[in-house]
């Protein structure tokens, strides 16, 4: 089991550093690692739950499915995203999560959270503040779903994507491995996975971005932005890795 003051996530500078009263409050709060294929659900909509998970490696996608069987990507889940704290604070999952890749979760008892906080205030400011930042994100896809062009929304959603791995140190010399099929970026986008092909066409015929191989390469980023219309968040902080 991957111990929390060993954890190569927290050496990463989108993490705030934590003193060894919180580590250990964390510590304690751990119950386990848990080793996934692609594919599978860790969460599933509707269910109660008393743990909540720390995306360690891979990658994964909250989502909501329809009635008619369509789906929603919600967010794409990072390494040091935490999921699974709708069913602990509030009774049931208002989403799914499943892995887009194999992945390692550790797995936190989520009957401790409060306790935690309420002993560690400052770490509890800070988590308040990471979630008001996740909160202003959602907005602005919102928004991008709602007023952009197809391209700008592919675009918006893959600027978005590729900056939150920049922020995590997973990008290299412009391009970072990007597992999202054409048909996982329709569902983030609200799109056809055909309009979701002639967007991507459009946005490589101005050498805006490209997807080979398996890599996102954004050669300009700062091009994109402004086609995009993308800003990034500005951080109030650094972000609470639980």
């Amino acid at each position: 089991m991957i111990r929390c003051k060993d954890c190569a996530l927290r050496r990463k500078q989108l993490f705030r550093p934590m003193n060894g009263r919180e580590v250990g409050a964390i510590g304690r709060m751990k119950k386990d690692d848990l080793i996934v294929p692609a594919g599978t659900d860790v969460i599933r909509e509707g269910e109660r739950g008393q743990k909540f998970y720390t995306l360690y490696e891979g990658w994964a996608v909250r989502y909501h499915r329809l009635a008619d069987e369509s789906r929603q990507i919600l967010d794409v889940i990072l390494p040091g995203d935490q999921v699974g704290f709708t069913p602990v604070l509030l009774g049931r999952s208002a989403h799914s999560v499943q892995t887009l890749t194999p992945a390692t979760f550790c797995t936190l008892d989520g009957r401790a959270l409060p306790g935690v906080l309420k002993a560690n205030p400052e770490m509890a400011l800070e988590l308040l503040k990471t979630w008001l930042g996740e909160a202003r994100r959602a907005d602005l896809r919102l928004t991008m779903l709602g007023r952009m062009t197809a391209a700008e929304r592919v675009g918006y959603f893959l600027i978005e994507t590729y900056d939150r791995l920049r922020r995590r140190g997973m990008v290299r010399n412009g391009a970072s491995a990007f597992p999202l099929r054409g048909v996982d970026i329709a569902d983030a986008v609200g799109l056809s996975r055909v309009h979701v092909m002639r967007a991507l066409k459009e946005l490589r015929s101005e050498a805006l971005l490209d997807l080979e191989g398996g890599d996102l390469i954004i050669p300009d980023f700062a091009k994109l932005a402004k086609f995009t219309g993308y800003v990034p968040i500005p951080r109030s902080g650094k972000r609470v890795l639980v």
